[in-house]
């Protein structure tokens, strides 16, 4: 009788014991729903992240409080959806602060729910563009298209040399969204032209410089000057990027008149070239304007040859001086040359003012290809000059080498000092306020994210929600068997 007792007391503890167990995950998990159900309704903008991931700058409150008028952005995508998903979260959570300001409206449509967004938002031509994901920011002057995946910066890696995964590194949100309400909201976008006419490499090869001109708010328009008769007159200023021929007496006479008359402005990087390819009518221009020529050679520096990725010694270490772009926005850098030509700084008079910006130590050698002459020194790499006559004031840099500019250099060498001359010489051109665009900048994450196709999320998905609960589940039964005989 007794130990039927001592067994009915056990059962009877073990009841207690599991309902009080039972209990207790019960009101856990009602407390955990009811706590997040309180803070979702809260409108909370704190961000203890670090590099304050979740929070603008300074930058772009002072763009959003100086809006005079309206501007809509619109994700396409369903926000709840979009909130299930950790990258448009982020995105969410930071468009969010966007859509506090007066001037500032953010809405989230679905093109499953209403096709016709597009169309209705920037008309039919330009709807095509578009996709399931993007984001248009619009006012009344104009519009711009942010693609999904230019919210966020990328870098692919490879794991054990084989498989490519796409690491996300950074959130670009507020750089992409306030660079384009600033570019809405503009009276008027300035345009840079970019010779294709003269068999320079192609544009693709400069991609990484010429999206940050993009995010300058500067329209970009490819066009081959050789079927020009004159210089159009939107034209902000004339990118020319390793020339292979001179200029044809046309063209010569056209830049001539554009840059003398009109206050044209024009940047131009050679590349070293081997063939001896003379570039007369570019040094007429250069020298009767700005007292300036590009020499056929290549620039070597013993003292300065420190890159040893390079494995050369034409890829040299160089100094800026403060002249021209680099007094308005100084480098702050140490400037890297590659297969760099010398510019002869010639000791002429006239209605200019030049200097160089970029030199080599005293050390420095430069060897013609033609002659073979070599003459150690101060060494010229790039240089500036400013014409000033009838009226108006036109603007040339010219650098001994486009290679720096190239993405293949950027990324090769994690070098952005050619990059860095370009921007602070197309914004000194171009009015020197364009630079203000670039002064928000992508945050970084301080760990990253990896971006998996559809096998691994697939995998992923089968482990975290198949697999690992199941292992979790296991060990409990075997632990809850375990005590059940103690």
């Amino acid at each position: 009788m007794s130990k039927n007792k001592d067994n009915s007391g056990t059962f009877k503890k073990r009841i207690n014991y599991s309902v009080g167990y039972l209990l207790l995950i019960v009101a856990v998990v009602v407390v955990f729903v009811v706590v997040n159900i309180i803070l979702e309704q809260l409108p909370m903008t704190l961000d203890f992240t670090t590099n304050e991931q979740f929070s603008i700058t300074e930058e772009t409150e002072k763009i959003l409080e100086n809006l005079k008028e309206d501007v809509e952005i619109i994700a396409l995508y369903d926000r709840v959806k979009g909130e299930a998903d950790t990258q448009k979260a982020e995105v969410i959570r930071i468009l969010d602060i966007y859509d506090r300001y007066e001037h500032v409206d953010v809405s989230y449509v679905s093109l499953n729910v209403n096709p016709n967004i597009i169309n209705d938002s920037v008309g039919a031509v330009a709807a095509g563009t578009y996709s399931e994901g993007d984001y248009i920011v619009k006012s009344a002057k104009r519009n711009k298209r942010i693609a999904a995946d230019d919210m966020f910066e990328t870098e692919v890696g490879y794991v054990a040399d084989i498989l490519p995964l796409t690491y996300t590194t950074g959130n670009r949100t507020e750089q992409r969204v306030s660079t384009a309400i600033r570019y809405v909201t503009l009276d008027i976008i300035p345009n840079l032209y970019v010779s294709t006419g003269m068999q320079e490499n192609s544009v693709d090869d400069y991609g990484l410089i010429f999206e940050d001109i993009d995010n300058m708010n500067i329209s970009i328009k490819e066009a081959d000057i050789s079927k020009f008769t004159k210089m159009p007159e939107d034209a902000g200023a004339l990118v020319i990027l390793s020339p292979k021929r001179d200029l044809s007496q046309t063209e010569y006479d056209m830049l001539r008149q554009w840059l003398e008359f009109d206050g044209g402005m024009v940047f131009v990087a050679f590349d070293s070239d081997m063939t001896g390819t003379e570039m007369t009518r570019f040094n007429l221009l250069l020298s009767e304007l700005y007292g300036m020529e590009v020499k056929n050679d290549i620039v070597s520096d013993e003292e300065e040859y420190q890159i040893t990725a390079a494995a050369k010694n034409s890829v040299i270490t160089a100094t800026d001086l403060s002249y021209g772009p680099l007094k308005v926005n100084p480098l702050s850098k140490t400037f890297i040359a590659y297969d760099s030509r010398s510019i002869n700084m010639l000791n002429k008079t006239g209605y200019f003012e030049s200097h160089p910006i970029i030199q080599t130590s005293k050390t420095g050698k430069s060897t013609g290809y033609v002659t073979g002459e070599e003459v150690t020194g101060i060494t010229t790499l790039a240089a500036c000059g400013e014409f000033y006559a009838n009226g108006k004031s036109s603007r040339v840099v010219v650098l001994g080498s486009s290679l720096g500019l190239s993405d293949d250099f950027i990324k090769k060498y994690a070098d952005s000092s050619s990059e860095l001359l370009f921007l602070y010489s197309i914004d000194w051109m171009m009015g020197e306020d364009t630079m203000e665009s670039l002064k928000v900048e992508s945050k970084t994450y301080n760990t990253t994210t990896i971006t998996v196709d559809k096998v691994q999320n697939k995998w992923i998905f089968t482990f975290s929600v198949v697999i690992y609960p199941l292992v979790i589940i296991g060990v409990g039964f075997f632990v809850w068997i375990r005590r059940r005989h103690l």
